[in-house]
């Protein structure tokens, strides 16, 4: 399976969402940031991505709120990650191979799900707010072990740029995003997992 898709949607660290940190600031921050995911209908732009090793891959991806999301990996890497609003399914064309992981033990669902509200969740470190950015960081109180998770938006306007996975292992993964368009028509057959990997879905 290909490892680099497996570290894009945070499957190494199951995820149980946010909690509102004590400073009033922080909780205004939090609420405007659940605001601002939850205005979002869908979204498409262009991720990069630097794994642990320090390689670099690349591509488009869809998302479709609530649930379903897609990332389309360019050459030579021959991943796809599709959540379909239960499931995501990594795929690896290479090996004809599919794999499929409850979208709600993923990060993913922070974003995905219906309705986003930061501030009465479980896990949130801190906030940072520095040369116009704002950095939320998290982990699962009851598996610290197993890593964290920063996403990071731009302060004004308010918009999500890239998240950083760092593993139980030490290993950190980026994944940034640009050339995002927000509330634009999305083929709702991008948002189906293929049953096999060698399988194309029709746009």
């Amino acid at each position: 399976m290909n490892r680099r898709a497996l570290i894009l949607v945070g499957l190494a660290l199951p995820f149980l969402g946010f909690a509102s940190p004590a400073a009033a600031q922080d909780a205004r921050e939090l609420a405007r940031i659940s605001a601002y995911l939850n205005s979002i209908t869908t979204l498409a732009g262009h991720f990069v991505q630097i794994d642990p090793d320090g390689i670099l891959s690349e591509g488009k991806f869809y998302m479709s709120r609530p649930g379903r999301i897609r990332f389309e990996y360019d050459e030579p890497n021959p991943a796809l990650v599709v959540a379909d609003g239960t499931w995501v399914g990594v795929v690896d064309k290479r090996y004809d191979q599919v794999n499929r992981y409850p979208l709600n033990e993923t990060p993913l669902n922070l974003i995905l799900r219906a309705d986003v509200n930061l501030g009465r969740e479980g896990a949130v470190e801190g906030i940072e707010v520095a040369d116009g950015q704002m950095r939320v960081r998290a982990r699962d109180p009851d598996h610290p072990e197993r890593g964290s998770i920063t996403m990071i938006f731009g302060a004004n306007p308010l918009e999500l740029r890239q998240w950083i996975i760092d593993d139980a292992q030490g290993g950190s993964t980026t994944v940034a995003l640009s050339d995002m368009r927000a509330n634009v028509g999305i083929d709702p057959s991008q948002f189906v997992i293929p049953k096999r990997g060698g399988q194309k879905v029709d746009r």
